[in-house]
């Protein structure tokens, strides 16, 4: 009764105010829309208004006002010269307007009105208008925009969200900030209705801050807090979920598509981790996007993320449309982007799903390379003579198979996607006179596929794979030149697209080999599971990885002797969460080689002990491997946890018979540490006897490398006052 007594109240204060101001609901007394339900995104297309005219906003953001979502972007001339002729880059960055749209649903928009432009009272002269957002002050009652204007920041406020904004003031440099301007911003408002500006400086770009707008009204930045610093990045912005901050960012690619980065952080001024690479944006670059902003859609049943990505093709040529918008799976520290060409959000329930129309092939215009390459993201090649190149069927780019002299070439992707029937098409060119050219489709459960392209097509032709049943929860998509010098292929604008019927079917979980230490072994990186087993031993000499050739060159210490192994996929090191965990078959001691490249030990293995030991291997460069361990309980689960990372290599496992806990002092190993271990320290310092690694180890009492005086004292203080751990 109390909080329903609180929501009546709350809807009487916001009609009293809707009725003597005449403006909208606040945001901080948003309210899901009930209007809403499934509705399909579209990505690349240029999106159309509800009037059927082109939506230019970009650089923005969608805020919620009471029951209706307001979208703001940015108007450029360019934008209309590349929707009439995608051709090509025109770098034509001139400011018509800052647009507003409005929606129910965040899919179908109308356009409301041109709310800043370059005729508006006190706007001046402009050469960069961009990277601007839209927030309700609750004190001073008013809606303010705020912007990049050339190299400062303009504030301009309206009584209602869709109204003419008037210029309020323009402020050089916010506090904190290396230097006047910002390199890419966005504004970002809090639960609470407070607003942030989320950028990094503008030379180097090297720093990421978060700026408070004065509370009274939002027209000043204040004084700036520096989140991060040491790595170049744009397209900064925020989102929040479920309590955590995640600050996001894209490489220094200009106009171009990029990884998509974020940091974590349980406070909005941090501190936050480490940049990491969202899950699923290697592929195809954030689906041919930069960081745009970010929406969190808090539905009835679920929350849902929804990534905005700019699609900066008016300015770079990177292909059609210019927003391109998707769900992301978020998981605590790990984001994942899922790349859809279409998908069905409900704003209600927040709930969505993948799109009938789904094009399921990745990187299949091959925009997302943005330069000259020989090796285009999302697909793996053997031989000699694939590339991309200028000139596709649409777009900037296309692939191309060409060497001067005979050569044989062949490009693959193996696509992940439900079971059902499917049609594979794609745009073709060739010389024709090849010894064989086509175009396949393989490993879906059936017979190859496949469509011969050694013939002469000036044109782009499109050629047709129909009927594909699926069923083995992926399909490889080919194409394969044998030539002679100087013949050339290329394909442009792929599509793997089901026929609306498919049924997801889970792939069958993979039985491992199961000894008595590990039992139970459970692989969560599907992608790379089958890489991944179970041994009996390994010695020097033997693999350490399930996916790659590299071999144990060291002896093994002594405290493996019978242990069991698991040989991890050397991939699974990218994986965005925990890799897997396995049951202890016994009381058993639990062992993980970690790559010494690894500057930041994971947060899992903060209460396995390290100890003395390492492991060296073949690999080019050699690497170095610290071990970790831990004793677990018959039955208990091991966790091995996340690594995500790509500069090293993933981490062996091992088990062995329970070991006993190092108990600190106990140099000679009895399981106590007594005046027998400060006899052996004394003959040590007399240099009367000798310590092995581990022993060192175990002496080095105030772990700063050394063993002296100072360990003997600390060593005495244990036995005398008990303070043993």
């Amino acid at each position: 009764m109390k909080q329903l007594c609180k929501r009546v109240f709350a809807s009487i204060s916001a009609m009293i105010l809707l009725l003597t101001s005449g403006a909208q609901l606040p945001a901080q007394q948003q309210s899901t829309t009930a209007h809403a339900a499934s509705q399909t995104i579209i990505n690349d297309t240029f999106w159309k208004d509800t009037s059927g005219n082109y939506i230019y906003s970009q650089g923005g953001g969608v805020f919620q006002f009471g029951d209706t979502y307001y979208w703001y972007g940015v108007h450029y001339s360019g934008a209309e010269t590349y929707a009439a002729n995608p051709s090509g880059k025109n770098s034509d960055t001139a400011f018509k307007s800052v647009t507003c749209y409005s929606s129910k649903d965040l899919v179908n928009w109308k356009f409301e009105n041109d709310v800043l432009t370059p005729s508006t009272k006190d706007f001046g002269w402009a050469y960069w208008v961009g990277r601007m957002g839209v927030a309700y002050c609750p004190q001073s009652k008013k809606y303010v925009l705020v912007t990049q204007y050339n190299d400062s920041i303009l504030f301009a406020s309206c009584d209602t969200p869709t109204g003419n904004f008037k210029v309020e003031t323009v402020q050089d440099q916010i506090e904190g900030v290396l230097k006047q301007g910002t390199g890419d911003q966005t504004l970002f408002v809090d639960d609470d209705g407070q607003a942030y500006i989320i950028c990094s400086n503008k030379g180097g770009r090297g720093h990421q801050y978060v700026s408070r707008l004065r509370p009274s009204d939002f027209l000043y930045a204040e004084k700036a807090t520096e989140v991060a610093k040491g790595s170049g990045r744009e397209g900064n912005c925020m989102f929040k979920y479920k309590g955590k901050y995640y600050f996001c960012a894209s490489d220094l690619h200009g106009w171009n598509a990029s990884h998509s980065y974020y940091m974590v952080s349980d406070n909005l001024l941090g501190p936050y981790s480490g940049w990491k690479v969202m899950e699923g944006t290697d592929e195809d670059f954030s689906h041919v996007t930069q960081t745009g902003f970010f929406y969190t859609v808090k539905g009835t049943k679920q929350e849902t993320v929804l990534f905005c990505g700019d699609r900066w093709s008016d300015f770079a040529g990177n292909g059609i449309g210019y927003n391109q918008w998707v769900p992301l799976t978020v998981n605590g520290d790990n984001v994942k982007f899922n790349s859809f060409s279409e998908w069905n959000l409900d704003a209600v329930t927040g709930e969505w799903t993948v799109g009938a129309g789904n094009n399921y092939c990745l990187n299949p215009s091959f925009e997302a390379d943005r330069v000259s390459q020989t090796t285009l993201a999302g697909w793996k090649f053997s031989g000699t003579g694939n590339s991309n190149r200028k000139g596709g069927h649409t777009g900037n780019w296309c692939a191309q198979q060409y060497d001067a002299n005979a050569y044989k070439a062949t490009m693959t992707q193996d696509a992940t996607v439900p079971n059902g029937n499917y049609t594979l098409k794609a745009w073709v060119k060739s010389t024709g006179g090849q010894n064989s050219a086509m175009v396949y489709v393989r490993g879906y459960g059936g017979d190859d596929k496949i469509v011969n392209v050694n013939k002469k097509m000036d044109s782009w032709t499109q050629i047709t794979i129909d009927n594909i049943p699926v069923t083995t929860g992926k399909v490889q998509i080919g194409v394969y030149s044998d030539a002679k010098a100087g013949n050339w292929l290329m394909v442009d604008d792929f599509t793997l697209i089901g026929d609306g019927a498919q049924t997801v079917v889970p792939p069958e979980p993979i039985k491992y080999p199961e000894g008595q230490y590990i039992k139970k072994l459970t692989v969560n990186d599907t992608e790379n599971a089958a890489d991944w087993t179970v041994v009996t031993q390994k010695q020097t000499g033997s693999s350490i990885f399930g996916d790659r050739a590299f071999t144990f060159t060291s002896a093994m210490p002594k405290a493996l002797d019978g242990a069991e192994w698991i040989s991890t996929a050397c991939d699974s090191k990218k994986f965005g969460g925990e890799e897997a965990q396995f049951t202890a078959g016994a009381d058993i001691t639990a062992y993980v080689a970690l790559d010494t490249r690894v500057t930041d030990v994971p947060a899992w293995l903060s209460d396995w002990t390290k100890t003395a030991d390492t492991l060296t291997d073949d690999g080019n460069p050699i690497v170095t491997y610290q071990l970790y361990r831990k004793n677990f309980a018959e039955n208990e689960t091991v966790t091995l946890g996340i690594l995500n990372q790509a500069n090293c290599v993933n981490y062996a496992v091992a088990a062995t018979a329970q070991q006993p806990e190092i108990t600190i002092g106990d140099i000679n190993a009895d399981g106590i540490c007594n005046v027998a271990d400060v006899i052996m320290m004394q003959k040590y310092l007399l240099t009367v006897e000798q310590f092995t690694a581990e022993q060192a180890m175990v002496a080095d009492l105030n772990a700063d490398g050394r063993l002296n005086a100072v360990d003997l004292t600390l060593l005495k203080r244990i036995l005398i006052y008990g303070l043993q751990s």
